[in-house]
């Protein structure tokens, strides 16, 4: 390109004739030596001198530009910028339009997304929204990335941004009800990030008949079927969250009799069941319908056929006491 034809090497550079270059050492018997560009070389040494004289200026600033255009994982080199971003007072906002730029090249770099965080950190909520739609752009695109989704959920817990996220949510499960990102990512909003159960409980009415809509969609979608299964019952119900999926799966079993994730809550359940049982013949009944689904089981799911078989031997006897 034009500007790769017209980049002049450091060490011809006479306003950088002041810094010293350092080498990379690499011992007086190399194994095996990297073979460096003479490009990647000149930056780096020049890059290593700005860093051993403890520059932070708008010149080592651009420099590290130079190494993370060569290397976008260089913690040296983001952390650099990052210090000399500080100490120069430097332009914020411009800085995340730099970022903008790299995301798009480096969008599953740690060192890229860290950096970006501290930017927003400092910036403060006035460029959240700016940060939460972007983040939309990005992961209508790559729904999968973990580095965005853990942005984001730092964006959304810090500045309670979970409107936004929902609607992100609700938008990605449309467009693939098997995303198990999106999933994942609801029961983090419902959750408050863990820190609110009791959120989740007031939810869990509404998110139980959403989650249905989708597994009636799609029985097989282990997801959602996940995400129904994680919903806490109403204890004044008296009913387990696994109790509650019944009438689910059986209307599943109805028209899909080989349905794995019905069949085994409907196994759970039943064993559930034998627990709670106040006589022995309903514990004998709920017993047999137990051992009825893990062969079920063992039949249909040959995948996890020794996992069914474990379950199998493993449901508890009926109290002859009861």
């Amino acid at each position: 390109s034009a500007e790769e034809a017209a980049w002049v090497p450091y060490r011809e550079r006479p306003d950088w004739a002041d810094v010293t270059p350092i080498p990379q050492e690499e011992g007086p018997n190399p194994v095996v030596a990297i073979g460096y560009s003479d490009e990647f070389v000149d930056v780096m040494d020049y890059f290593r001198g700005i860093v051993a004289s403890g520059e932070k200026s708008q010149r080592a600033i651009d420099i590290t530009h130079e190494v993370i255009a060569r290397n976008g994982a260089s913690c040296t080199g983001w952390h650099w910028r990052w210090l000399c971003l500080q100490s120069t007072d430097a332009n914020l906002l411009k800085e995340l339009e730099y970022c903008d730029h790299l995301s798009t090249r480096y969008t599953k770099n740690y060192q890229l997304w860290y950096h970006r965080r501290l930017i927003v950190e400092s910036i403060g909520i006035s460029v959240a929204q700016r940060e939460i739609k972007y983040l939309d752009g990005l992961l209508v695109d790559d729904s999968k990335n973990y580095h965005m989704w853990s942005h984001r959920q730092w964006l959304v817990r810090t500045y309670g941004l979970w409107d936004e996220d929902l609607a992100l949510v609700n938008s990605l499960i449309r467009i693939d009800l098997r995303n198990n990102s999106a999933w994942n990512e609801r029961y983090f909003i419902m959750t408050r990030g863990g820190t609110d159960m009791a959120h989740l409980l007031a939810a869990a009415g509404n998110e139980r008949e959403y989650t249905s809509t989708y597994i009636e969609k799609a029985p097989d979608n282990e997801s959602a079927w996940t995400y129904a299964r994680a919903l806490p019952s109403d204890p004044a119900m008296g009913v387990s969250p696994i109790a509650v999926l019944v009438p689910l799966a059986t209307n599943i079993l109805e028209a899909h009799s080989h349905n794995v994730h019905a069949l085994s809550l409907m196994a759970e359940a039943a064993v559930e069941q034998i627990a709670m049982a106040a006589h022995s013949k309903e514990q004998e009944q709920a017993a047999l319908l137990a051992i009825s689904y893990y062969k079920k089981l063992i039949e249909v799911d040959p995948m996890r056929v020794r996992y069914w078989a474990w379950c199998l031997q493993n449901i508890p006897q009926p109290s002859k006491a009861a």
